[in-house]
């Protein structure tokens, strides 16, 4: 196969084969479930109303509708951490499949990052009711929802590559994945406001690339404005800068992957 840095052809090629991936890989998460796959809807909100209910009643932050300000960031994030935790360890855990098949390999990782891109698409939608309900414009809005979700796809699909290809040689980047995450977590404004830190802590958060990511999803379902230009194109930057060098990195890598598998 091609081993040139833009094998993209290999997704549309592959369509139907992907599409099997992302089927086979969400009936494994749901299956022996009692909710199956309403669980795709209540975890993030769960978790969103939870953290919500704890920043608001138990240590009084004062933000108005704070819950949708939890909400519209927490469902991104989810999404991204989860991208990046399940499509780890996919090619390991996928060997058997590789082995007989033959599947095209960058197709492994994607497919766990599609089933929590339509996680997060389907939670939006039923947090959109929530939204609409305590202002309408966001109606208005709604239309402009595929650009953040686009961008943040790239974006996550980059390092999910790379993280996955590291992982089949190097088990305990793992570890340092998780460990990371939680660091950018608590750094990353998800369910606190950065104005209220001095301006010398919101100048270094500039640094963190999840920000402007997490402002356009805000700009529709948060503040109910169009995208601020800067955001968006810092985030359109980052997305195509994540996907074509982790992608090519998967790519370089892939020969040490298959002596690997």
């Amino acid at each position: 196969m091609d081993n040139g840095p833009w094998r993209l052809k290999v997704f549309f090629i592959n369509k139907a084969l992907l599409k099997n991936l992302v089927i086979k890989n969400f009936k494994n998460r749901y299956s022996n479930t009692l909710l199956g796959f309403l669980w795709m809807i209540l975890t993030p909100l769960l978790i969103s109303l939870t953290i919500s209910f704890v920043f608001t009643y138990i240590m009084q932050v004062k933000v108005d509708n704070f819950v949708l300000y939890v909400i519209s960031g927490m469902l991104p994030w989810l999404c991204f951490a989860v991208s990046l935790q399940e499509s780890l360890s996919s090619l390991v855990d996928n060997a058997g499949l590789w082995r007989q098949f033959r599947v095209p390999l960058e197709l492994i990782p994607v497919s766990y990052v599609v089933i929590n891109f339509l996680n997060l698409l389907i939670g939006l939608i039923v947090a959109a009711v929530f939204f609409i309900k305590l202002s309408p414009k966001v109606i208005i809005l709604l239309f402009l929802a595929p650009i953040p979700l686009a961008l943040h796809f790239l974006f996550t699909l980059g390092l999910s590559f790379l993280f996955s290809s590291l992982y089949v040689r190097r088990k305990d980047i793992a570890y340092f994945l998780n460990i990371f995450l939680l660091f950018w977590l608590w750094s990353t404004p998800v369910f606190y406001l950065l104005d209220k830190f001095p301006i010398h802590i919101q100048r270094i958060s500039n640094l963190n690339i999840m920000i402007p990511f997490l402002n356009l999803y805000r700009s529709i379902f948060y503040k109910y404005t169009f995208f601020d230009l800067k955001d968006l194109l810092l985030s359109l930057c980052l997305a195509l800068f994540s996907f074509i060098c982790g992608y090519r990195f998967f790519i370089r890598q892939e020969h040490l992957i298959k002596k690997s598998l």
